[in-house]
């Protein structure tokens, strides 16, 4: 599986990617990738439209409240 650039930047880096709550309604897995004391970072995976695994990894900081 290739990684590009845009799949590697967090939520906070690149405004124009999807929102961390559509991702995860449409996440195949959820990998946490580590939990410190401000902060967690999750791999979110899914399939595209052709059928081809994408992968993002989101950072989510300490107060935040997301929706599965």
């Amino acid at each position: 599986m290739k990684k590009s650039q845009q799949q590697l930047e967090t939520v906070q880096e690149s405004p124009i990617l999807k929102p961390i709550q559509d991702r995860l309604r449409q996440a195949s897995h959820i990998t946490v990738q580590s939990a410190v004391r401000n902060k967690v970072n999750l791999n979110v995976s899914w399939y595209d439209v052709h059928g081809e695994l994408q992968s993002q990894e989101y950072t989510i900081p300490a107060g935040s409240t997301i929706e599965f």
